[in-house]
């Protein structure tokens, strides 16, 4: 893998604990969108307590923008904590969902269910649903092996990086004694 320049974009896992409050989402996002930075996944998600939520985004922009970029997203008075994750750090799963024709079913295609950890999970008149979860290179290896006049959509759900599920009450413990000091 070549090392990036400083100026060139990469892709970084970014998850951001907060309270959920209207706007925020809209406030973090502008960070990105005025210096045209990408956002390819954004996923809220609720915590284990109440009022905070777990935000993770797929970004790309330059690497050497990032620790201004975590603080700056750290000054939103409703952040906690951001954390970022490096390429190639996190291995990161996502489900993908692909509508196929009635016509594909067949002992073909129960092989390829079995050999790719796929499942059949709605089914329609004229057309299925089947469900997958993968790395984003998993997913498209799969959409290959179905792609053709009997794939008639597909769309994938935006991640959580398991490794930024921190135990709240530890940060907040941290905080409390880094405040007392």
């Amino acid at each position: 893998m070549k090392k990036p320049q400083p100026n060139e974009n990469e892709h970084c896992i970014i998850a951001v604990y907060a309270d959920d409050k209207k706007g925020l989402l809209g406030q973090i996002l502008n960070i990105f969108n005025r210096r045209s930075y990408n956002v390819n996944s954004l996923n809220v998600s609720r915590t284990d307590i109440r009022e905070i939520v777990l935000i993770t985004m797929e970004v790309e922009f330059p690497l050497d923008k990032l620790q201004g970029l975590l603080l700056k997203i750290e000054k939103i008075i409703e952040v906690y904590n951001a954390i970022a994750y490096l390429p190639g750090e996190l291995i990161l799963n996502k489900v993908g969902f692909y509508r196929v024709a009635i016509q594909l079913m067949s002992d073909d295609l129960w092989l390829l269910l079995q050999k790719y950890g796929a499942i059949v999970s709605k089914v329609f008149e004229g057309s299925f649903v089947i469900q997958k979860t993968g790395t984003d290179n998993d997913l498209h290896e799969f959409y290959n092996h179905l792609e053709g006049e009997h794939l008639l959509s597909f769309c994938k759900s935006t991640l959580i990086a398991e490794k930024s599920l921190v135990q709240l009450d530890k940060y907040f413990e941290m905080v409390g004694e880094e405040a007392a000091v």
